[in-house]
């Protein structure tokens, strides 16, 4: 269940990440950020204030979803914050909450456990539960990647990946097709940090807004295809069979391999 549990996590980051990176062309590396948004939500609300488990998981979500909109909402009027400049900005954003988080009560230092909060056992075990819970995130996540790709919106992103500046000028509503993207991307990665918060039991800040892990769902969503909704999906299946299967070193070697592979291409 572990395993299956990884694949379910792993298709719901990239393929979300997709949603706006891969079909708009808008290269984020702040996708941690959103993540750790959902993670430290379901951490706050469940061990702190005592709120039940599934209860926190929509409110994960829209705290990231919110938090990317209004981000969003600012940088997308910015013309000139495309390419590389909305990739660093958005890996700015990573470092600004993770500060916040460690130098506030939400974490504070030493991290926050969550062993003692209680899981519904809906469908057996609690572990059974949360791989159950992934599986509909990543469900989700397939879902919306292949509406959107079917959809008047999502030939909108593609044109915007393509030209946005002739996007703009054929009628494309560029900016509020962006902003929606980028708040279902976050909401999706909020909704599965809610989730792994309570998968691992004990979140900190290093874990939680790692770079590293908006860099392996880049790499999984490129290494599947962006432009496809299933390219993610089958990226994450095919990096975390073969992570899973080789020691912590091979592991690294094996990402740092991929990673420099789809730069070359």
């Amino acid at each position: 269940e572990t395993f299956l549990y990884l694949i379910c996590f792993w298709i719901s980051l990239a393929t979300s990440w997709n949603i706006l990176s891969g079909y708009a062309g808008y290269f984020s590396f702040g996708h941690a950020a959103f993540f750790g948004a959902g993670v430290y939500t379901t951490a706050t609300l469940a061990a702190t204030l005592g709120v039940p488990f599934l209860w926190t998981l929509p409110a994960a979500g829209l705290v990231a979803a919110l938090l990317g909109t209004g981000i969003a909402a600012v940088v997308f009027r910015v013309r000139g914050v495309r390419g590389e400049l909305f990739g660093l900005l958005t890996l700015a954003i990573t470092f600004v909450l993770s500060t916040i988080a460690l130098n506030t009560k939400i974490d504070g230092g030493p991290g926050v456990f969550l062993a003692a909060v209680p899981i519904p056992t809906l469908f057996g075990a609690p572990a059974t539960t949360l791989y159950h819970l992934s599986l509909l995130v990543a469900l989700l996540s397939v879902v919306a990647a292949l509406t959107i790709f079917r959809s008047r919106w999502g030939m909108g992103l593609f044109a915007i990946r393509d030209d946005e500046d002739v996007a703009e000028v054929l009628g494309v509503p560029t900016y509020r097709y962006k902003l929606v993207a980028f708040a279902l991307s976050c909401f999706i990665a909020g909704l599965i940090g809610g989730i792994h918060a309570m998968f691992v039991t004990y979140v900190t800040v290093a874990e939680t807004f790692s770079v590293g892990l908006a860099v392996d769902a880049i790499m999984m969503a490129a290494l599947g295809g962006t432009r496809f909704w299933y390219g993610p999906a089958i990226g994450a299946v095919i990096v975390t069979s073969l992570t899973q299967s080789l020691t912590g070193g091979e592991s690294a070697i094996l990402n740092r391999a991929l990673i420099g592979a789809i730069l070359i291409a």
